[in-house]
């Protein structure tokens, strides 16, 4: 087929893509948050097992497939395809030619060696060999092709002046592949993206997503009136950034502080592995009493922190506005130790290049809406969270999640850790405004029981927080609060409001009805015993258990070993102050005799002798010192042995 011919037929399909894409789902309502997100519904008519295709901009991509929903009571979601990130370098990982040979017919023909071609005038088809270059006698170069025909003969024929059509259809349909993805790469601005449907019947279906927007604004007038009276007038400030015109749709202004996660979903991630070199050693018999490997594995299912955001003031709407269509077929599935396996019902067959999503498994799940209070998050406000029981047969991995409410609609994002099946936790989305909480904490700390035994003193003491919340509800409506603090290793939790603890954090349950402030107390006590020797111990420490001790013969006997102990260490301090005058006089002798070396004989030799006389006087004097103070050490340390053993 000529080159010419191949580029005509890619053009006029890519003109009635994008005509289909252009008429098939107009958009119906778009809701703009606060948040920078602006949720688009579009509705689309649909017959029998039909596909919905949709044109959206390459910077929205990520976002419709993080958040599309699909609404259709008479049917169900099968498959989501679009072309991948990088479809011209993805089709020209398997094609013999690069996208510059499509600029260069030599090149051209070149790459395509062993491809059957007919040239203009010849019945045969012949092979391509190459193309190679010959010197014409003008120094001129001219592009040759060489070809071998079926009866085995060899022939060249310029490139140039030729009629040459490729005879191979596979060639042709890869050629026409490579036209139309270098057609589009030149405008790579957006996807077509394609919705597969299950059902039966002509109807409308709505397809909702949450993408990026512009923060819409809000401006006030106020006039001043007669006596104290006033007119406040409100606008709202909101921007189209979509891509496209908004035709006679409903706009609808979400306040708030929602999270607003993204995530690359459209680019191809890949998984470091760790390499396993070849085994080429050789063989050996075990050795008798050989040892055994121990294979330990860590379960994969653990908390994370959560996400925080703000929900909206809406008005309820009487029917619900998130009738989210069910998924057609689900996923099997099976669970091991460490991992959960999803299977796909049918098989699937994608082109190279593109990007498919399908639906895995749908759940009723239970979820209690409650507002969180992490005492080590601080701040003043709870968040609105979704407490969730994983009542599934299946544990679910992490990943990314939109929240809607089936009469307002998109609420905010949040996470959903690795999820046990019979688990529960808490997702949270926004921050409550209308909750606030304030704490107090005060922690305490006392020896409640001393043993001495051996000349070992053995104290138990006992610690205790305890933590006073503060909450004030909402003026409008009741609100179940659940508190949670870090769990300390080897406490005691108590109040009366406590629940199952979860996630290495203790946990209270509080419902505060409207307009009401609750004071809430925590206590967190641990018990701990220390053991030290009496010989060693602080007198200040010895002072601490005599008042904590109820014995009066204990009493007495710490009280006279508290006594022992402080001679003991005021002598030990003397020593100490004799050994370093005792030091530093040593030093001085050591500097006057190198003076006396390098002075000649006169007054100045005589002054350095008299020193060196008078620091042996004071040397004899602190050995007498020193003498003294180590026997009444000696004397004191037998009055602390005598203390113990009366014990």
């Amino acid at each position: 087929m000529p080159i010419k011919t191949i580029l005509s037929s890619i053009f006029l399909s890519l003109i009635a893509s994008t005509a289909l894409a252009g008429n098939n789902g107009p958009i119906k309502t778009v809701t703009l948050s606060s948040g920078g997100l602006a949720e688009i519904v579009r509705e689309a008519k649909v017959g029998d097992d039909s596909k919905i295709s949709i044109e959206v901009p390459l910077n929205q991509v990520d976002d419709l497939l993080k958040s599309l929903v699909v609404k259709d009571k008479a049917g169900g979601v099968k498959s989501l395809t679009l072309n991948g990130p990088n479809p011209l370098e993805e089709t020209f990982q398997n094609l013999p030619f690069r996208p510059n040979d499509l600029t260069s017919l030599p090149s051209l023909l070149n790459s395509i060696k062993g491809t059957k071609v007919k040239l203009d005038g010849k019945a045969d088809t012949a092979t391509i060999l190459g193309v190679t270059t010959m010197k014409l006698a003008n120094e001129e170069e001219r592009p040759m092709l060489s070809l071998l025909w079926p009866d085995g003969s060899l022939s060249s024929v310029p490139v140039i002046g030729s009629k040459i059509s490729i005879a191979d259809p596979d060639m042709q349909a890869k050629i026409q592949t490579a036209l139309g993805v270098i057609g589009n790469g030149s405008t790579d601005s957006t996807r077509k993206v394609d919705i597969g449907l299950s059902g039966k019947g002509s109807r409308a279906v709505d397809l909702s997503y949450v993408v990026a927007a512009p923060i819409w604004k809000t401006s006030y007038r106020l006039v001043k009136e007669t006596d104290g009276q006033a007119r406040l007038q409100a606008w709202a400030v909101f921007e189209n950034a979509s891509g496209e015109d908004w035709n006679n749709i409903s706009v609808t202004l979400s306040s708030g502080k929602p999270v607003t996660l993204k995530q690359q979903l459209h680019q191809r991630h890949w998984k470091d592995r760790a390499e396993v070199e070849v085994d080429t050693s050789s063989v050996r018999l075990q050795e008798p009493g050989g040892g055994r490997a121990k294979a330990e594995a860590d379960g994969v299912f653990a908390a994370a922190p959560m996400a925080m955001m703000a929900r909206s003031n809406v008005a309820v709407m009487e029917e619900k506005a998130y009738d989210m269509a069910s998924i057609a077929q689900e996923a099997e599935t099976s669970e091991g130790d460490v991992t959960s396996t999803f299977a796909l019902p049918n098989k699937l067959s994608v082109k190279n290049g593109e990007t498919v999503s399908v639906p895995l498994i749908e759940e009723g799940v239970k979820a209690e809406m409650v507002s969180q209070y992490i005492l080590e998050r601080g701040g003043e406000h709870p968040v609105a969270a979704a407490l969730l029981e994983n009542d599934s047969k299946i544990s679910l991995p992490q990943g990314i999640l939109t929240v809607y409410d089936n009469q307002v609609g998109y609420v905010g994002d949040a996470k959903i850790n690795n999820f046990p099946k019979g688990e529960t936790q808490a997702v949270s989305f926004a921050i409550d405004q209308k909750v606030t909480v304030s704490t107090e904490v005060e922690p305490t700390s006392r020896v409640t029981k001393i043993k001495v035994l051996n000349g070992m003193v053995s104290m138990a003491h006992s610690n205790e927080t305890k933590t006073v919340y503060t909450i004030k509800g909402a003026a409008d409506a009741e609100r179940v609060v659940l508190v949670e603090q870090a769990h300390q290793p080897g406490s005691v939790f108590k109040s009366e409001h406590a629940i199952e603890a979860a996630n290495q954090r203790d946990r209270m349950k509080i419902t505060v009805p409207a307009g009401v402030t609750k004071k809430v107390e925590a206590v967190t006590s641990s018990d701990y015993e220390e053991t030290v020797a009496l010989a060693h111990i602080d007198p200040s420490m010895i002072e601490m258990f005599v008042g904590n001790s109820v014995d009066p013969d204990t009493r007495s006997k710490l009280k006279a070993l508290a006594d022992a102990r402080s001679q003991q260490m005021e002598a030990q301090r003397a020593l100490d102050e004799i050994e370093q005058s005792y030091n530093e006089t040593v030093e001085a002798q050591k500097n006057t005799r190198e003076n006396l070396q390098s002075v000649p004989p006169g007054d100045m030799q005589q002054r350095y002798l008299n020193q060196l006389s008078e620091s042996e006087d004071t040397l004899e004097d602190l050995r007498a010192k020193r003498k003294t103070a180590q026997e009444t050490i000696r004397k004191f340390e037998g009055s602390v042995r005598e203390a113990i053993q009366r014990f």
